[in-house]
């Protein structure tokens, strides 16, 4: 190989790494050049949105509503109304005082009339034959209830003779066979109580 081949060939070597080397520095000086910026740009924008983000929740509420008062209601006077006094009376007039009617006194109505016994009397009571063997007498007072014609409804013993076979046979007789002159009201009979006593006695057994 000639002198002038070797030194072509040296310098194209050396122009060749020169250009790689060149190459190789423009890439690490992007590597380590434009990589900050575009991480501060990027960086930066999260920030503002973050800010925005934040100011868009702090927002303050609106304002309630204002109370509903209701306006007053319109005021309406009282009529207003004038009272005449009465006029004097004339010195020469006559005035009359109302008289009261006179009440009739109440007719008083006269006491009913009490019952009467008939005028061919009352059939005694059958003396129970108990009594007689035991010798059992007393009085016994009955209360009766008579109906408008005289007869007995009810009997009641008032006073006991003492001795309840007594008492029997006087209220079943008086129920049974008894028979008055009714009591009267105003000339019309009417129910009414009536009282009577009977002696039962051993002697007129």
């Amino acid at each position: 190989m000639s002198y002038h081949s070797k030194k072509s060939f040296a310098s194209r070597f050396s122009g060749l790494i020169i250009v790689v080397g060149l190459h190789v520095g423009a890439v690490i000086a992007l590597m380590f050049g434009l990589k900050p910026k575009d991480e501060m740009v990027i960086v930066e924008n999260v920030k503002v949105e973050t800010v925005e983000d934040q100011q868009e929740k702090v927002e303050p509420p609106p304002p309630p509503p204002p109370d509903y008062v209701p306006p007053p209601p319109d005021f309406a006077p009282p009529p207003s109304f004038n009272v005449a006094a009465d006029a004097p009376a004339p010195a020469n007039a006559i005035t009359t005082t109302p008289v009261k009617p006179v009440e009739a006194a109440p007719v008083a109505k006269a006491p009913p009339t009490p019952a009467k016994p008939p005028k061919k009397g009352l059939t005694p009571p059958v003396y129970p034959s108990e009594s007689k063997k035991l010798g059992e007498e007393g009085p016994v007072g009955l209360a009766l209830y008579l109906n408008e014609e005289g007869r007995v409804q009810e009997a009641r013993v008032e006073t006991s003779s003492g001795f309840p076979r007594l008492d029997e046979a006087a209220v079943k007789q008086a129920t049974k066979a008894w028979k008055f002159e009714p009591c009267t009201e105003d000339g019309k009979p009417v129910a009414c109580w009536y009282k009577i006593k009977f002696r039962f006695q051993l002697k007129d057994a």
